[in-house]
């Protein structure tokens, strides 16, 4: 059945109908809503089989594009809504919301984690489709975030796994808030320093390089929604403001950062990891300043940064321009993708920011690619 829907918008609108009833209690997707949501569950196997294929149905790509139906569906259906935050850990049920006071409880043993993600790649739906649906799938929407935020407080992941899912479940939360201004609830998400600090937080994760480059690339997905799904973001497959947090939201978030890190200047601890002997953290750092260098205000930041040390490597322009630094293939292309975005995105900033020299020498390496190097002059010694 949900290979069928799959296939367009005409099939997906049948499955939620029943006899042209959209969104009938007897449909096909309902029948498939009450396998994976009701609570308690007599089988969880199989209502955990039930939620992965629901989980199908966020998947936006180049061979299944999301039309608006099944936007809609996943945005704004109560029924879906509830049942997934019940397994989080809401006090409401399938029929009603729950209460604002009502204290929330422990998420589902089973099939709790399922939810989990089947909730992030949904928020994940919200910022492919923000310009596309329509002002009530909003404010369902709205719903859904709050319940969401709600939800991570109460999860406390043991393990690398379930931490690697709470990262991913919380970028996708405030990522969701900072696309679109949602009124309360996304100033509220947006201000919750508990949960965002939990996310950003380096300092529990300083021997794990995985998560470490894990939290920065989410950060960076944040800041630059493009970067999710390659240069896809769903039915309106554009990079212009309407699919990007505003240049406000994205210096708040980069602050948060450092306060997340003992008040550390945030350019300096993405410098950092840059520098890590560790690839996988280098590559999550190259993540998050190719998203920084795509942001007039934030580029500034970038060229603006001295350690003070004056030392090579010392500003951001001379790390960059360092070939030295990086001996991976993998590296090499990374930071090769962060001279091709700041240059097409900022290339007219750059001029009067940057040596003439500098800039030169990045026009150079994007013209002739990722292993680009300078090469030296020698002359031979005649006396």
């Amino acid at each position: 059945m949900v290979d069928i829907c799959l296939l367009g918008e005409e099939e997906m609108s049948l499955a939620l109908s029943n006899g042209g009833d959209v969104n009938s209690s007897n449909s096909i997707m309902h029948k498939l809503l009450h396998i994976a949501l009701d609570y308690p569950n007599d089988d969880p196997l199989l209502q955990v089989s039930a939620l992965d294929q629901l989980e199908r149905l966020a998947v936006h790509d180049d061979s299944q594009p999301l039309n608006l139906a099944r936007a809609d569906f996943l945005l704004a259906n109560d029924f879906l809504r509830r049942g997934l935050l019940c397994l989080v850990g809401s006090p409401g049920g399938l029929s009603k919301e729950n209460e604002e006071k009502e204290e929330w409880g422990e998420p589902d043993p089973i099939n709790g984690g399922a939810a989990l993600r089947l909730l992030t790649e949904i928020c994940r739906v919200g910022v492919a489709n923000s310009a596309s649906v329509s002002a009530a799938t909003r404010i369902k929407f709205e719903l859904l975030l709050s319940g969401f935020q709600k939800s991570l407080h109460n999860f406390h992941p043991q393990g690398e796994l379930e931490r690697l899912s709470f990262i991913y479940a919380v970028s996708s939360l405030v990522g969701s808030c900072a696309i679109v201004a949602l009124s309360d609830v996304a100033n509220r998400i947006l201000s919750d320093t508990v949960l965002i600090q939990e996310w950003l937080s380096l300092h529990s994760r300083l021997s794990q390089p995985k998560l470490k480059s894990t939290v920065l690339s989410s950060l960076s997905q944040v800041l630059e929604p493009t970067m999710w799904k390659g240069e896809n973001l769903g039915l309106n497959n554009t990079t212009n403001d309407t699919t990007r947090p505003s240049d406000n939201v994205a210096q708040q978030l980069y602050q948060a950062f450092g306060h997340a890190n003992n008040e550390r200047d945030s350019t300096e601890l993405i410098l950092a990891s840059a520098k890590s002997p560790f690839v996988e953290e280098r590559l999550g750092a190259y993540n998050m300043i190719r998203a920084l260098v795509m942001r007039g205000a934030c580029v500034r930041l970038l060229l603006l940064y001295d350690d003070g040390t004056g030392g090579n490597g010392s500003s951001f322009l001379e790390w960059l321009l360092n070939p030295d630094i990086e001996s991976t293939i993998e590296g090499k292309k990374a930071k090769y993708q962060i001279v091709v975005s700041m240059l097409s995105a900022n290339g007219d900033l750059l001029g009067g920011l940057i040596p003439a020299r500098s800039l030169r020498h990045l026009e150079e390496w994007r013209n002739t690619g990722p292993h680009f190097i300078t090469t030296v002059p020698w002359e031979m010694a005649t006396e």
